[in-house]
């Protein structure tokens, strides 16, 4: 089996190697290899492309051993390189859900997540409003917003900007999606759908006059959209 492909090329250049510092638990799991026949897994969350054309790829390594386990580093030709039982080799899942992070990607491939990610992944759980609310306020702030009078209009410029507002924010806040779309439903009135890449769908009612509250709801409410669909697919996450 190949382990790279273009595909994955591209998405690890999404996440170079820092991209998801202290996200912890919460990091998103690129990919995964693993051994067969054995103990062995690798659960990636950043790489970087070297100038011999491999891969520098850092993430979560357990050989059997959840004491054992830990952060670190390793190169994608170590893993073609390891030569195992009857001539297999290394494997990539391809099944692996698109929204998997750390926590859920140990816990379904029956690995104990440390306590002390753990930990900070239940901390940062019950502090994602206030972060949520500290992004959107930054947002508005830097951007000179008061409320989406100010971006929203009936033309098609303030839909795009609309659309643009939820997907900065989503992007800081390292949610991911597949598109999304804002249409003009009446005077002052608007639709935003977001669609994730499963492509399940959320729609968020937005008004010229909204602000800072408002939107701070509308992705909260996107945040346990996404949630609750992990928590759903974490069975499909056995790997």
């Amino acid at each position: 089996m190949k382990l790279i492909t273009k595909e994955l090329e591209k998405i690890f250049e999404k996440y170079p190697i820092g991209a998801q510092d202290g996200l912890g638990g919460k990091a998103k799991v690129i990919a995964k290899f693993f051994n067969p026949i054995g103990p062995g897994t690798w659960l990636i969350t950043e790489a970087e492309k070297l100038e011999n054309g491999d891969y520098e790829m850092f993430g979560y390594c357990h050989l059997g051993d959840d004491e054992m386990a830990e952060f670190g580093y390793v190169r994608l030709s170590e893993l073609e390189q390891l030569q195992l039982p009857f001539g297999l080799k290394i494997e990539r899942d391809l099944y692996m859900p698109d929204d998997c992070d750390l926590i859920h990607a140990m816990k379904t491939t029956g690995i104990t997540p440390p306590a002390y990610i753990l930990k900070d992944y239940e901390k940062n759980e019950s502090n994602y409003s206030e972060i949520i609310l500290s992004k959107v306020t930054n947002y508005f702030k830097e951007n000179k917003i008061e409320n989406l009078m100010n971006y929203g209009n009936d033309y098609d410029e303030g839909l795009l900007h609309l659309s643009s507002l939820y997907k900065n924010l989503l992007d800081e806040l390292n949610i991911n999606y597949l598109n999304i779309y804002t249409e003009d439903i009446s005077d002052g009135k608007y639709l935003t759908t977001i669609t994730f890449e499963d492509n399940s769908q959320i729609n968020l009612d937005t008004s010229a006059f909204n602000g800072i509250d408002v939107v701070t709801e509308n992705i909260k409410s996107i945040y346990e959209y996404v949630n609750t669909i992990n928590k759903e697919n974490e069975i499909d996450c056995e790997y």
